[in-house]
Order: structure tokens, then sequence, then C-alpha cells
């Protein structure tokens, strides 16, 4: 697929887009659907439509009501209006690796029409007015400066019926006057949804440091925690600004070679001095993935690289109480490169 550029010599490494958009799953694939809507929310509907639905294509749905984000979810009187996202065989994977449930009444009621768009584009022009009134009853409530409640989106659906408020606030929040204020002035049903900063962010969207677009917002849709561990394992400062993503935490993709830096890290020994009859060899820090290790001559500050195995069979040697005459046959030799004026 090329970038439609005019351009010669370019390659799609950053490429982004949807490669399954109009691909239509076969009969035999189960006829499931994830649909997403404003952000990043995402809910999975069984269909019936005939012909099968296409990723990209918009469809109407009932509308799914969240209790809470423990509660199974519950089909409303509304309805609304998304693109599809994960058909057939993807679709149902996500089920699974999801540990949802979709109840049989959870189906897509038909293809988006141009009224269907049409509606949709005007409930979004309306979002931006009922973000500043819900912001302005948190604050005539006192709930910003009391849990440190902050609005950050408002989503109304597509029948005009249910206003989902987002918000981040420092523990849990008594929300109902706030609630029965949003209800009577904006004559809508609303539905608090507390998030954190990193779904915040989420939501938001964004490019980050690598030049491509934000994994929580393009493809992820959990959010797994991210330790301090990660950043250890791989040998990162923790003190460093370069690990931590828009959202001010960790950065995701920490977690996605911390499984090969463990096995990596599993296979190199733990030393911290080698002897030679030339003397003794001080550890000074670990090429994880390459599996080599550096070592100091003490009193000297020569310095050698040596592989995995290298280290191991010195180290088998001192356990024996013996000493390989010189290190020199174990070191990894580097070629001398020549210096670019």
């Amino acid at each position: 697929m090329g970038c439609q550029g005019g351009c010669s010599g370019c390659h799609n490494s950053l490429f982004v887009g949807d490669w399954l958009e109009g691909v239509r799953p076969s009969r035999e694939a189960p006829p499931l659907v994830e649909v997403r809507f404003k952000g990043n929310r995402r809910e999975l509907f069984w269909t019936e439509l005939d012909p099968l639905l296409a990723t990209g294509e918009w469809v109407v749905v009932p509308e799914i009501v969240r209790r809470s984000a423990e509660s199974a979810p519950q089909i409303g009187r509304g309805y609304d209006v998304g693109c599809v996202q994960l058909t057939g065989h993807l679709a149902y994977a996500r089920l699974k690796s999801l540990k949802l449930s979709v109840e049989p009444a959870q189906k897509v009621i038909r293809r988006a029409s141009e009224a269907d768009l049409a509606a949709l584009s005007g409930v979004r022009l309306r979002e931006p007015e009922l973000l500043r009134g819900v912001r302005r009853l948190v604050e005539e409530l006192g709930l910003g400066s009391a849990h440190q409640m902050k609005v950050t989106d408002v989503e109304l659906t597509a029948d005009s019926r249910t206003l989902i408020c987002y918000f981040t606030a420092e523990g849990r929040v008594d929300f109902r006057e706030l609630i029965r204020c949003i209800a009577d002035t904006f004559r809508v049903r609303p539905e608090m949804r507390q998030i954190s900063a990193r779904e915040d962010t989420a939501r938001l969207g964004g490019i980050g440091p690598c030049g491509r677009e934000l994994c929580c917002s393009s493809w992820m849709v959990s959010l797994p925690t991210v330790g301090t561990e990660a950043a250890r394992y791989q040998g990162l400062s923790l003190n460093s600004t370069k690990i931590t993503g828009l959202c001010g935490k960790l950065k995701c993709c920490l977690n996605y070679e911390l499984d090969a830096y463990k096995n990596a890290l599993s296979r190199i020994p733990k030393v911290k001095y080698l002897y030679t009859d030339e003397g003794e060899w001080r550890y000074l820090r670990t090429e994880i993935l390459l599996e080599r290790l550096w070592f100091e001559k003490v009193g000297e500050g020569g310095q050698v690289c040596l592989s995995v195995d290298a280290v191991r069979a010195i180290m088998q040697m001192n356990a024996q109480n013996q000493k390989p005459p010189s290190i020199e046959p174990y070191t990894i030799k580097f070629p001398n490169l020549p210096t670019r004026i």
C-alpha cells in the first residue's frame, strides 16, 4: 500500500491505517462485531444483518448502560451510532481475551443511514457546550476543590438521551447531587464514569515520541499496569522523563520487550570479579540483549568485553581455585574503525 504522496524512496513503516478496512468475514465466522464510539469506548454486539458487516461501516446499536466498572452491561432504552472495528473471528478473540459476556439482546439494529450520521454530527457539535456546563456545575457544588474532580470529556449518545461524563478524581466521589443537577439542567440521563490518567490520555489521543499514534488510543483495549521493574530490567533510569508517556505514567511500551529482557537476564551469570594471573577484573556493566559483559582491570582501568560463555568458563576455573594465564583469549575483538573527518 503506497502513501500516495508522489515521492520516491519512502516506505510505510509508520503506517497506522486499518489494514482490515472493508474486509468482510466468512459465513463460518461468529456473527460478532466490535463497535467503536467516541474516544476509545468499544462494545461487542451480535449481528444478523445480510450482507455481513465489514470493518469501517457505521451501524445503529442499542444503548449500553454500565452502572459501574464491575457490573455487567445492561441494554438501555435508547440507541447509539458507532463504527465497526472488528468482525468475525477477530471480534470473538477479543471477547475471549477480555473474558466478557455478550447478552443475546445485544444486537446490531441496522446499518446507519445518512440521517443517523447527520444526527451523530449534531450531537458532537453540542458536546463542547455541555462540557462547559457540567464543569460549571462541578465547581458550584464544590466537588472540584473537595475531591480534585475534573470532568475531562463528555459523550452524548446519538439519540441525545444519555450524557456520559468522564472525570478524574482523587478517590471516590459522591456525585448524586451532580447527577440530579445535570438531569434537570440539560434534560438528559447522566452517566458518570471515573477514569484514570492513562484512560484520559487514551480518549484524547496524540502522537508518541516514536512518531506514531498512541497505542492506548489506537489498538489497545485494556491498559495493563507498568511497574518500575520494567525499567529496571531494561537498565533504564527511573528519573528520566524519557520513560514516561503523555499521561505522566510509565510508558506502556516498556512491557513489550520485558519478557525478552527477562529471558536474556536468566542466561547471564551474576559476577562481581574475575581472576587471572594478570590480576583482578571488576564487573562494570551488561549489554543484556547482546549477552555481553564488560570488565575493568583493578588498579589499571583497562576495559574488556566478554561473552556469557567466556565469563562462565572463567568463573568455573575460579571456583576450582584456578586462574587462566590471561583474559585476552576470552575477550571479544572489535574492529578498528577508521575515523571520519
